[in-house]
C-alpha cells in the first residue's frame, strides 16, 4: 500500500484514477479544486464503495499547497490543470498567465511541497500529467499546449535531478480523450473574442481545424489513461513517458521527426 496524493481529482482522469487506486488498496488523498467538488467526490466515492481522503487543494493557493507539506506521500500525481483556447495574436495575456500559473507554477509548487520528505526518505515517485499536445502544436489551443510543453521540459529535468535521491519521475501523455475538457477549453475563446477580432470572419476555419486535429480523434474510453497512471504509480522503476494511446504517441514522434 502506498500513500498517494492526486490533484485535480474532482473530475475526469483524476477522479477515476483516485477511485481505481483506492480499490487497489492504496491510501489515496484526493485533492479537489474547491469545496463543491470535494462534496461531490465524497458522494461519488461512497457510491463506488471506496474510502478516499478528500482534500480541498487549489494548487494556485499558497495556503492550500502549504497544507500538503504535512502529508507523508509516497506518490504525487500532478493531474490538476486548466486550459485556454484562441489565437495567440489576440488572446488576453492575463488568460495566458493564469494558464501558466495553474499548469506550470502550481504543479511545481506541489512538487516543492512534497519532494523534501521524499528526499529525506530517499524514496518516492512524482508523476506529471502532461499531454501529447505538449509534444506537437495544436493551433487555437496553443495557450494550453505551451504549458504542456513546459511541463514536458520540467519532467525530463526532474527525472535527472532527482536520481541521486532515488526518486522516480514519470509523465503521462494523454491524447484527445472525451472527458469534456477539450470542448470546455475550445469554448472559452468565445468569452473574450469581440466583433473586432481578427478571426471574426474565420470562425469556420477555426472550427474545422479543431475538429480535424482534436474532436474527430477523441477517444471516449479513458481506461488506458487510468491504467497508465496505475502502472507508473505501482512500478518500482516507471518509464519517463507513457503516451496514451501508444500508437498516437508513435505518430507524434514520427511527425516531429519530419519537423512538424
Amino acid at each position: 500500500m502506498k500513500n498517494i496524493l492526486i490533484t485535480g481529482a474532482g473530475t475526469g482522469f483524476g477522479r477515476e484514477t483516485a477511485i481505481a487506486l483506492a480499490k487497489r488498496g492504496h491510501n489515496v488523498y484526493a485533492a479537489t479544486y474547491n469545496l463543491e467538488q470535494q462534496s461531490t467526490l465524497l458522494t461519488y466515492a461512497k457510491k463506488h464503495n471506496v474510502q478516499l481522503n478528500v482534500l480541498k487543494i487549489d494548487i494556485t493557493s499558497t495556503e492550500d499547497v502549504a497544507a500538503a507539506k504535512a502529508l507523508d506521500i509516497d506518490v504525487l500525481i500532478n493531474n490538476a490543470a486548466t486550459g485556454e483556447g484562441g489565437a495567440l495574436v489576440e488572446i488576453p495575456l492575463e488568460r495566458v498567465r493564469q494558464n501558466f500559473e495553474t499548469n506550470v507554477i502550481g504543479t511545481l509548487a506541489m512538487i516543492q511541497a512534497v519532494a523534501p520528505k521524499m528526499i529525506d526518505k530517499r524514496a518516492g515517485t512524482i508523476i506529471i500529467v502532461t499531454s501529447l499536445a505538449g509534444r506537437i502544436p495544436l493551433p487555437f489551443l496553443s495557450p494550453y499546449s505551451m504549458t504542456k510543453y513546459a511541463l514536458e521540459s520540467a519532467g525530463a529535468g526532474l527525472y535527472e535531478e532527482l536520481k541521486p535521491f532515488n526518486i522516480n519521475v514519470s509523465m503521462i501523455e494523454p491524447g484527445p480523450y472525451g472527458t469534456g475538457f477539450n470542448e470546455e477549453n475550445a469554448a472559452k475563446k468565445y468569452n473574450w473574442m469581440s466583433d473586432n477580432s481578427f478571426y471574426k470572419h474565420h470562425i469556420p476555419y477555426i472550427e474545422k481545424t479543431e475538429k480535424s486535429l482534436i474532436f474527430s480523434r477523441q477517444i471516449d474510453d479513458i481506461t488506458p489513461v487510468i491504467n497508465a497512471m496505475i502502472t507508473a504509480t505501482e512500478s518500482k522503476k516507471p518509464k519517463l513517458r507513457y503516451a496514451v494511446p501508444k500508437w498516437m504517441g508513435l505518430g507524434v514522434n514520427l511527425l516531429r521527426g519530419f519537423g512538424k
